[in-house]
């Protein structure tokens, strides 16, 4: 299949408005009226009820469930559900990972009108955790709550509602027969998801039937390989976030296609991916950098596995945001070289989104050439580029993918629109061709993270996170940038765990300290150059919130985590511990040296 047979090309309309923004609106059409999520299920339950639907890993051994199999139990846990005291529109949260208990449990969601509410179970691990999960349920207020366990934390045993453990009610379920399913309408609430509170508090997001049938809508218009061959997709992404637990599994829904449950990216993990990989040889791969990152690596050990993945795969898919030059060369390098049993080389695309749209706001529409580029809007949806702080544009998003509120003490509260009606996304884009963007779009960073210098200059975080990662690899991990409040930019870095293995102290150092001298040189403006730097002792901590649930960052709790750091950094007289690298110069090496 061609690239042209792959993507469709949007029908983009471009407006400029006196205030300088600009309107980019898709005109590929969505179907009026839009299919509810649940009819495209029984749609593929009635048509194949053969056909494997959902897969998981459990004690090393692979358990596989077909789309009637998975029909004849959501029947029976949402009869469960009912018998446990929950009605149409009451909350049901869920703290456990993707497995085939949850799936069946998120199609009797649908089936009787309860709304789903899945959780991070990676909260249950710490104090800072669970009391963060309380507040979680606190404002969700569910009726039932499923965990892996037969009784609620302590921490959790007042905001809970009634406990289930859902392993044990899926093994002990009775046969009671059909469901007979809720009438449903496109603005009946389906789930709550949370944000990942990366730049903020987590805030509760309602999620309607309707976002989830335009934003399948929109993806299948827009990537019209979906429709003609049933996708295969291999996901690690947990549910308890809108890319996997919406927008991934929903689009096996939708286009019919086979969702298999694997581990979450890690070195130990890779040998079984790269197992299911040869064995069920996927149509499509959504992946974050860390994960392509640890991919890229078995298949240069693996040919046969590499032959497996891209034999039938049509599109490649990452979150661009994070992802390093070096992995970037690498991925692009891999898919060329091939082999490509569909003739040509599977396309590599990203795209942008937010929990507020249900996922996505806008995907890669031709092979993406840059790592920063998120594409066009959705069909039927459209974009404001409108200027914030000088020359910045903040992404503003409209369309019915989009939320209607946020869930809170006071019931349901408006998103933050601005007065034409769209979202305020805090992010920041730019046109990916000088003056045109409605040729394609890129993330240029957040408005939250960003800050100023003393003397006024704009520091934009996103993209100089980037060219310090670039400057200082393959040795470093993450990197949290201060200057907010200083007139000079300095860094915290956080080496990868292999460079902190197999790397002296002193050499890394050295390398870092070479890396940026390198940076300043290319970059040398005062909101780019680094000032001063230090090495982190380990990875940012997740338990105190420096890594959100999503694996990002979070940019200013680790700041406000390291106030020690951050003090040596900016003491008049640096320490040893402290790398300097304004102090130096690299060498101009087309000067010629005298003998």
């Amino acid at each position: 299949m061609s690239t042209q047979e792959r993507l469709a090309k949007p029908m983009i309309e471009r407006k400029d408005w006196a205030d300088g923004s600009i309107l980019l609106h898709n005109h590929t059409p969505l179907p009026d009226p839009l299919p509810d999520i649940l009819d495209r299920w029984h749609q593929w339950a009635r048509q194949d009820p053969g056909c494997t639907f959902v897969s998981e890993r459990k004690d090393n051994t692979i358990r596989t469930m077909s789309y009637g199999e998975i029909d004849h139990l959501s029947d029976a846990l949402a009869h469960e559900l009912r018998n446990a005291g929950a009605g149409p529109s009451d909350t049901v949260a869920v703290i456990t990972g993707a497995s085939i208990a949850h799936a069946a449990l998120k199609i009797a969601c649908l089936k009787a009108g309860f709304v789903h509410v899945p959780l991070s179970p990676m909260l249950l691990e710490t104090s800072y955790g669970r009391t963060r999960l309380a507040g979680l349920l606190a404002i969700a207020n569910p009726k039932l709550t499923f965990g892996v366990s037969d009784a609620a934390p302590e921490a959790l045993e007042h905001g809970a509602g009634n406990w289930i453990n859902l392993e044990g009610l899926v093994l002990g379920n009775t046969d009671h027969g059909p469901f007979a399913v809720e009438p449903a309408k496109q603005s009946d609430p389906a789930a709550i998801y949370f944000t990942s509170g990366s730049t903020g508090d987590p805030k509760a997001v309602s999620i309607t039937r309707g976002m989830i049938a335009s934003n399948q809508s929109a993806y299948a218009a827009h990537w019209p390989f979906l429709t003609h061959k049933r996708p295969v997709l291999i996901d690690w992404l947990p549910w308890h976030h809108v890319f996997g637990g919406l927008d991934n599994f929903y689009k096996m829904i939708w286009n019919g296609g086979s969702y298999h449950i694997e581990s979450p990216p890690h070195p130990e993990h890779m040998d079984a991916m790269a197992a299911r990989i040869r064995e069920i040889r996927p149509t499509i791969h959504i992946n974050v950098p860390y994960g392509i990152d640890l991919l890229l690596d078995h298949l240069d050990r693996s040919p046969e596995t590499r032959t497996a993945l891209l034999d039938r795969l049509d599109l490649i898919f990452f979150a661009g945001a994070g992802m390093g030059a070096k992995t970037w060369r690498r991925l692009r390098a891999t898919v060329a070289a091939g082999p490509h049993g569909c003739d040509t080389p599977p396309v590599v695309v990203s795209g942008y989104g937010a929990t507020e749209a249900a996922s996505t706001m806008c995907l890669g529409h031709e092979p993406a050439t840059h790592t920063s580029e998120i594409g066009l809007p959705l069909p039927g949806h459209t974009v404001r580029l409108a200027p914030v702080d000088g020359d910045a544009l903040e992404i503003r998003f409209q369309g019915p993918n989009l939320s209607p509120g946020y869930i809170d003490a006071n019931g349901l509260t408006p998103l933050d629109m601005d007065d034409a009606g769209f979202l305020h996304t805090g992010d920041l884009g730019r046109a990916h061709h000088d003056g045109t963007p409605e040729r394609g779009i890129c993330f240029d960073g957040r408005i939250a993270e960003d800050f100023k210098l003393t003397t006024g200059t704009r520091v934009k975080v996103g993209a100089l996170r980037h060219a310090i990662l670039a400057a200082c690899a393959p040795y470093l991990q993450d990197v949290a940038i201060a200057g907010a409040g200083h007139d000079r930019i300095a860094v915290i870095l956080f080496p990868t765990t292999a460079a902190c293995e197999t790397v002296t102290l002193n050499d890394l150092k050295a390398h870092m300290l070479q890396g940026l001298v390198r940076h300043n040189t290319t970059l040398p403006g005062s909101s780019t150059s680094v000032f001063r730097a230090i090495l982190a002792e380990g990875p940012p901590n997740r338990n105190t919130g420096e890594i959100t649930d999503k694996g990002h960052l979070a940019q200013a709790r680790c700041l406000k985590n390291r106030p020690e750091q951050i003090a040596a950094l900016y003491a008049n007289s640096a320490s040893a511990d402290i790398l300097c690298p304004e102090d130096l110069t690299i060498p101009d090496q087309t000067k010629e040296t005298k003998p």
